[in-house]
């Protein structure tokens, strides 16, 4: 008999006749890879929100649902920031409000900002990217401790043509900054369930 625990749930599956049992290797592999959305699935116990994730890159801030229904788990780069950067420059851009790995592979090669992000690695992660609106505001409500109050702090969605989100922690504000202006940088990464 093999066993095959994901979260919660033990999956046992016999094998007849001395077979070996084919499905297990199958589910296994399912429950720790993601080609289809290029990012890790994590099948082990979670720390508490606020916590270091030992192997995970940064501090653990919850978890949330993109707009594509799927759940997420962010990971908050341990360091207040990466440094500081510009934005970008100016012109309309159709991105997301909480995809922010999505925004960052399409401005990384135009925008300092989600370059500096996607440059940072930690604990052999190199999946960091510079975080969506939604996804910045969701890490500060759970992590607001853990960010710097002197600066603001860019988002990865752009707002009109020349300016983009950012996030004022010192006074709990999200606002649009002109693109120009050098805010800091905060790396993410995520994973999905």
């Amino acid at each position: 008999m093999k066993h095959l625990h994901i979260e919660n749930l033990t999956i046992n599956i016999g094998a007849t006749s001395g077979a070996p049992a084919l499905g297990v290797e199958l589910l296994h592999a399912m429950a720790t890879s993601d080609d289809k959305h290029g990012m890790p699935v994590i099948d082990h116990a979670r720390p508490a929100i606020g916590e270091y994730w030992p192997g995970q890159g940064g501090i653990y801030a919850g978890d949330f649902r993109g707009d594509d229904g799927n759940i997420y788990g962010l990971i908050v780069s341990p360091d207040q920031d990466a440094g500081r950067a510009t934005w970008g420059p100016d012109g309309e851009r159709d991105l997301s409000n909480w995809d922010g790995l999505e925004n960052t592979r399409r401005l990384a090669k135009e925008c300092p900002a989600a370059k500096l992000a996607s440059e940072y690695t930690r604990d052999d992660h190199s999946d960091f990217y510079l975080p969506a609106r939604r996804e910045l505001q969701m890490a500060g409500a759970n992590l607001n401790d853990t960010f710097g109050k002197e600066s603001w702090y860019w988002t990865s969605t752009p707002y009109a043509n020349d300016y983009a989100w950012a996030v004022d922690f010192k006074y709990g504000r999200t606002l649009n900054g002109h693109r120009t202006s050098e805010f800091r940088v905060r790396p993410v990464r995520r994973f999905i369930y």
